[in-house]
Parts: C-alpha cells; structure tokens; sequence
C-alpha cells in the first residue's frame, strides 16, 4: 500500500504531497545475502539513462546492467523481467508535488508547474520513452497514474479548493474538465511536440487558459 502524505517544506507557505511505502511495502528476503540498496540504486538509475536513449521496446536488461557495472543475473534477482525493472525506475525518479499556499490562485498555480519544470531531470524524456508503451502494458500505465497523475490531480485540487474557500472561483466552472487542460497540455508538448515544459510554458498556460476558465477572467498579470 502507498501511504500519501501531507509533510511541510523548507519553504514558507508551502507543503508537498510525498507518497510513501507503508510497512506491507517493504520486500522481504527469506535467506541469502542481503541486497545491497547501493547496487539497486544504480542499477535503477542506468535503466532511467537508457530509456530516453532507446526506448522502451529497445531497451534490455543486459545494456542496463552493462551501464551499472553488474551481471544480467544481478538484474534478475531484484526484478523478475523488463517491466518490473522500468517500473521501479520511474518510481526512483522522483516525483514530489509542492503545493504552495500564497493566497493567490494564479501564484498557486504558477508554484504548482513547478512539478513539471525540473531542466536537470530526465523526466520529460522517459515518459517520452515510455509513452506507446503504456497501452500495452498496464502494470506500467497504473505505475504513471499512481506516482506521477494522482499526486498532481490531488495538488490541483488542493489549490483550487483553497481559491474557492477565498471566493475566487467563478460560480458554475466546471472544475473536473478544466483540471484536464494543463495535462493534455503537457501531454501534448512532451509527447507529440517533442518539447521541454518550462516556466514560460506553464505561465502561457495559466493565463491564458486555467484562469480564464476557473475565475471567468483573464489574468492582468
């Protein structure tokens, strides 16, 4: 079971959504050596540095360990196949939400892309890598919805409950469609463009679109 929880940040006015492994999470080995987390922690980073360079279909166990310096047997003992191993490679990619809370919608939700802005990070490039992938796996599919769509469905929710509590949600928006839109949005540049999301981009998005739709204005900002 995945534990999510509401945990506060360094930073003022801010919290963030963390999912975490409750204790029926945690593998347990009846017997041989123990495993080293340091090996699995490379083994889990190559196969994040390959798939952006290969793909999903391409990409195999034996490159993996090759990057990481271990045998194929080394790879099997942790994960019993491909898409095990991709799984838990997403997961160790981390994914943390912020969810600020600066009493303004529109700063709400600029603070809030910064979930998706990460110019340091592979992220954008594995979904790429993985995206095909997910209609024909839905082990894999299920891992994107519950580390990556959930928390940040949940955030959203979050923010804009808050701005409705302040009375700044225009009455009759229909909140379920428009948390769609910045998504798709994504979706869309990463997936189809081939482009990186950045703060440009997501300011774009909610001017010009979330807060039309959520308030019935258009921001001045």
């Amino acid at each position: 079971m995945i534990r999510v929880t509401l945990v506060s940040n360094h930073r003022p006015g801010y919290a963030r959504l963390v999912s975490t492994p409750s204790d029926g999470d945690v593998p347990l080995r009846s017997g041989g050596r123990p495993r080293d987390p340091g090996r699995d922690s490379a083994l889990l980073a190559a196969a994040g540095e390959i798939l952006p360079e290969v793909g999903y279909d391409r990409l195999t166990v034996e490159a993996v360990a090759a990057r990481a310096g271990a045998g194929r047997a080394t790879v099997y003992r942790r994960w019993k196949d491909k898409s095990e191993l991709v799984r838990d490679a997403i997961e160790a990619l981390g994914w943390e939400v912020p969810i600020p809370d600066t009493g303004s919608l529109r700063a709400d939700l600029i603070a809030l892309g910064t979930a998706y802005v990460d110019t340091s990070s592979r992220r954008d490039a594995v979904l790429a890598a993985i995206a095909s992938s997910m209609a024909r796996d839905p082990q894999l599919r299920e891992t994107v919805e519950r580390v990556i769509a959930t928390p940040r469905r949940e955030a959203y929710a979050l923010v804009v409950e808050r701005a409705r509590a302040r009375g700044e949600i225009a009455e009759g928006a229909d909140l379920g469609l428009i948390a769609h839109v910045i998504p798709a949005m994504i979706f869309h540049r990463i997936m189809i463009l081939g482009e990186p999301t950045d703060g440009a981009f997501f300011e774009r998005l909610i001017d010009s679109l979330s807060l039309p739709l959520l308030t019935g204005e258009r921001s001045s900002e």
